[in-house]
This record gives C-alpha cells, sequence and structure tokens, in this order.
C-alpha cells in the first residue's frame, strides 16, 4: 500500500486580464472570495499541506489566514507568477493551467518534497476527498483520473491525482495541444494521454463542489445514484 501525501496543488488565476475566452466570472472580490473558500474547505476536508499556485502574480490568503490554517496542522505555500497574457487570450484558461502546473511543480518546494500530489482547480473541492483517499491507498495507485460527470463525458481535468513523473511526461505536453477557440480542450487532450498510458477502470467517484469561473455559477454535485460508486476513470 502507497503512502498518499495529502498535499493538493490549487491552481488560481485571482485577477485575470480582460478578454479571456469563455470566463465569465471575472469580478475580483467573487473570484478572491470563492477562491479562499475551496481553500478553507479542502484544509477542513483533511488536506495537510497545500501549494496554492497563481497565475496573475496575486497572493491569495493574508499571513493571519495562513497562521489560522497552521493552527488545523495545515501547512501552505503560495507561489505565483504572471502568465504570458496573449497567449492565454489566445489559447484559453486550459493552456494556461498547463503552464500554471509547470510552474509550480519547478517552483513549489512542497511539491518538490513529494512523489504524488492532487490537483485541482481554484474554487473547487472534494466533498469525499477522505474517501478517494483511500480508493488510492487500497489500489496502491500512482495516478487517477475520472470522467466528467454532468457536462461533456470527457476526462475531468478539475481535479486529479498524479505522479511527478507522470505529469512532467505525459500531462504538460497534452496541455500545451490546448486550444479553446479551436475547439481543443483540456479535457480531450488529457483524456487522450490517459487513454494511451494509463487502464480504464471504474471507482468511487469524487463529489466536487464549488463554482465555476466559465460560466460564473455553482457546480452541479447532485447524486449519480450507484453510479457514484462505478464511476468510469483511467488509473495505474
Amino acid at each position: 500500500m502507497s503512502n498518499v501525501p495529502p498535499l493538493v496543488l490549487i491552481t488560481t488565476a485571482t485577477k485575470p486580464p480582460p478578454g479571456v475566452f469563455a470566463l465569465e466570472m471575472t469580478n475580483f472580490a467573487k473570484r478572491i472570495i470563492t477562491a479562499k473558500a475551496g481553500v478553507f474547505f479542502w484544509s477542513a476536508l483533511g488536506a495537510q499541506k497545500i501549494v496554492i499556485a497563481d497565475a496573475t502574480g496575486q497572493t491569495l490568503l493574508n499571513q493571519e489566514e495562513v497562521q489560522l490554517l497552521k493552527q488545523m496542522n495545515v501547512e501552505v505555500e503560495q507561489v505565483s507568477y504572471l502568465q504570458n497574457i496573449e497567449l492565454v487570450k489566445t489559447k484559453g484558461k486550459g493552456y494556461g493551467e498547463g503552464a500554471l502546473i509547470k510552474f509550480a511543480l519547478h517552483t513549489s518546494l512542497f511539491l518538490q518534497s513529494c512523489s504524488n500530489f492532487f490537483k485541482c482547480t481554484g474554487k473547487v473541492y472534494c466533498r469525499n476527498f477522505g474517501e478517494i483517499q483511500k480508493v488510492i491507498q487500497q489500489n496502491n495507485l500512482r495516478n487517477m483520473f475520472w470522467r466528467e460527470a454532468h457536462y461533456s463525458g470527457a476526462l475531468d481535468s478539475r481535479f486529479f491525482y498524479t505522479s511527478k513523473d507522470f505529469c512532467e511526461n505525459f500531462v504538460l505536453p497534452a496541455y500545451e495541444n490546448v486550444d479553446d477557440k479551436a475547439g481543443i480542450m483540456a479535457e480531450y487532450c488529457i483524456q487522450q494521454v490517459a487513454q494511451e498510458h494509463l487502464k480504464p477502470g471504474t471507482s468511487l467517484r469524487p463529489i466536487l463542489s464549488g463554482f465555476s469561473g466559465s460560466v460564473n455559477k455553482p457546480y452541479m454535485d447532485s447524486s449519480l445514484g450507484l453510479f457514484d460508486h462505478n464511476f468510469p476513470c483511467w488509473g495505474s
């Protein structure tokens, strides 16, 4: 059984530039509040180490909030940089997130000291995080990706579990192919990688809650009944 570190990489773009394709949530205050809410829920759900990576040069949590989380035995590291605005406007949010993950992997001290991590898009959290960890531990998995539940039917790029090696060698190159305006979405690019290199199967479904920056609305997170325990996935 593998020792799964409850480390979560949260990707944020707290202050995106105007003109990003398919981005309805542009209110700066709302983006801050919903992103902070996601971090606080992750902390309450058992994430012991959290890396917050921001692509817009912002620091999401202030020191008082970091110290408050420390009282819950939650360590937080915050890294940020200024993304290539023109590329993000041209290719979209998915391309930008891939570049941000790459930056975090090469910059974060927390990520450098672990072999695997959970990645989650900002403003989102996994309500059954503890149960998902058990699935990964019991099956000695190093990589785990799930299908999206309610919309496209493709891989869900909001939340996944990966080794650093798999991320570097396969996931990040997949993100580089994203072009939202051309209809080449991150979900399909990463799904191709999962289908080529991981085994298909079924597992417990991650129950994801939070807000969508794309449509500026809460994500649907209703139960799918028996399907919640036999949900399509890829793993190794």
